[in-house]
């Protein structure tokens, strides 16, 4: 989800897969709601109202916390439950929280709701609430004539417990009869009630609630994962348009595990809105928002959103099943999401588009690469991905080095028993929080075999390793040495070998420390070698020396 917040957490301990389910523990504020959203575009308003069920502690409360964005104005707090504090409350502002994503500012107000006496520990606290919206855009968030859209993920448009909770429960939402209405949850609104502009969805698990209104023309294809086109205006080919989709949602279930959902919609977004709104595309739980031009290209030319959509597409499993909290926190989801994109790329656009897009990205937008993560190094910004400071500024390390690093670990664990062991994880662990050490050990449980020395080099230390070949040839051996310099780094190289009249062949060489020495017998007269030559270990080269210096 490329510029959206999202702020998780969740404890948890494991040694071994059976383990691991047993003494998961969630810390987690899970709020049940009710919401009622009535859509004013003409006013550029909504005004919300409902209910929301906090879940019991063990300690009796003097007040509770709720944060609203401050693009919501005029809340009202009434308690319904525990009856001993029923009625309405004192409701004071205490600070404000800035957040400061893709380098714009949205400030959440932090409200004190505080009773008369206070709230009793083991019971449930029910709070009835209202509020509206002020005429101003914000982080995933805008009301207007064009499109209605709101994600909490971005902006609280709704009160949260504390800084932020996701919560479950219903959402009715009103709009103008003629208009259509798309949320996180599972459609539950009868088709009269539809007609009349009244939409009702129902969220069973977890989430950051989200929707979208508009005069939508709705294409749906039935399948594995229905999937729906919410379109500002008619285009032609939608159907095989969406038959893409569902090819791409195909590769991603492969990866990652089935999909919890019930349906997956594609939601249209002028795309002026989209940029001023701090997105290209954003994916909330079960449909993602789209600026206008992606929907604009032709079935025959998909292949050129692959990337694009398959990290978009990817956010349904992290975090929407599997979510992270710091250390890792949400840049590890982001390049869990952009793994996401490159094995779509490498599965419906070949191996070859796969290696451009490692080396220097996907076109026809390349922006992920290692190129483009060896630029961030020369420019001074650089982390263990491990955990990645909350600044803005190294989002885009989690993507570039991320990717090809979970790559690298689906590599040296073997692909397809890579794809079993995060599907299982997807399955284990659905809708909770782990960090990021704690997917590792799952990984490592799964896989049977220790990966400390993967996860020490490549997401604990900053930087990529740089190796130097050299070789010559007596008779028919081929003797080389591979160096690099400290800190030194595990990997398996492949060396390819190539004569004057097109032979070639390769062998696969395990690099361990500051110098690797082999000997390889080659049939004919080697003219040249080539060390990784399809670019499967992230690593440095003169080119990329050359280049991120001049650029």
């Amino acid at each position: 989800m490329r510029q959206s917040m999202l702020v998780f957490a969740i404890v948890f301990i494991l040694h071994s897969p059976s383990a691991l389910a047993q003494k998961l523990s969630t810390k987690e504020v899970i709020v049940r709601y009710a919401l009622n959203v009535q859509v004013r575009a003409a006013d550029k308003r909504i005004e919300v109202e409902g209910t929301m069920r906090i879940p019991a502690v063990k300690l009796p409360r003097a007040f509770i916390e709720l944060s609203l964005s401050e693009l919501m104005r005029d809340l009202h707090v009434e308690v319904l439950k525990p009856n001993a504090n029923a009625g309405a409350v004192s409701v004071e502002t205490t600070r404000t929280e800035a957040i400061t994503p893709g380098g714009e500012t949205n400030h959440d107000i932090i409200y004190r709701v505080q009773p008369g006496k206070p709230f009793a520990k083991g019971e449930d606290i029910e709070l009835k609430f209202s509020c509206s919206s002020v005429e101003k855009m914000g982080l995933m968030f805008y009301v207007g004539p064009e499109v209605t859209f709101a994600s909490a993920y971005g902006t609280i448009w709704y009160p949260q417990v504390g800084e932020r909770s996701r919560g479950i429960g219903s959402l009715k939402i009103s709009v103008p009869v003629g208009e259509k209405a798309i949320a996180s949850g599972e459609r539950r609104g009868s088709i009269d009630e539809e007609a009349q502009g009244t939409f009702r969805f129902e969220n069973n698990y977890p989430a950051y609630l989200s929707f979208a209104a508009g005069k939508y023309i709705v294409t749906r294809r039935g399948g594995a994962i229905p999937v729906s086109a919410f379109l500002l205006r008619s285009r032609p080919n939608m159907p095989e348009y969406l038959e893409s989709v569902q090819k791409l949602l195909k590769v991603l279930v492969a990866e990652f595990g089935r999909y919890h959902f019930k349906e997956f919609a594609l939601v249209e977004v002028p795309r002026e809105l989209a940029r001023k709104s701090g997105f290209n595309g954003a994916t909330p739980q079960s449909f993602a928002y789209i600026n206008s031009n992606a929907f604009n290209v032709p079935p025959s030319a998909f292949h050129v959103l692959l990337e694009w959509y398959g990290h978009e597409f990817s956010h349904e499993w992290w975090p929407h099943v599997v979510s992270i909290k710091r250390p890792g926190g949400r840049f590890t989801e982001e390049s869990l999401a952009e793994y996401g994109g490159l094995r779509a790329v490498e599965t419906l656009a070949g191996p070859a588009a796969a290696e451009q897009y490692r080396r220097n990205g996907y076109e026809p937008d390349p922006i992920y690469s290692a190129f483009a993560y060896f630029k961030l190094v020369n420019e001074g910004i650089d982390g263990p991905l491990s955990d990645l400071p909350a600044d803005e500024k190294f989002r885009d390390v989690a993507y570039n080095k991320g990717f090809f690093v979970w790559d690298m670990l689906s590599r040296e664990i073997g692909r397809r028993k890579f794809q079993r062991i995060l599907r299982n994880v997807t399955r284990r662990y659905a809708f909770q929080r782990l960090t990021i050490k704690e997917l590792w050990r799952a990984i490592e449980a799964n896989a049977g075999r220790d990966l400390s020395w993967f996860y020490k080099q490549w997401f604990e230390r900053t930087g990529a390793p740089d190796f130097h070949l050299m070789w010559k040839q007596e008779g028919t051996v081929v003797h080389g040495t591979i160096t690099q310099m400290a800190p030194y780094y595990r990997a398996t190289l492949e060396v390819e070998f190539a004569g004057d009249d097109d032979q070639r062949f390769s062998r696969s060489v395990r690099v361990n420390g500051p110098q690797t020495r082999f000997a390889l017998t080659a049939k004919f007269r080697v003219g040249s070698v080539t060390l990784d030559p399809h670019y499967l270990v992230l690593h440095w080269t003169p080119e990329y020396r050359n280049q991120t210096r001049t650029e």
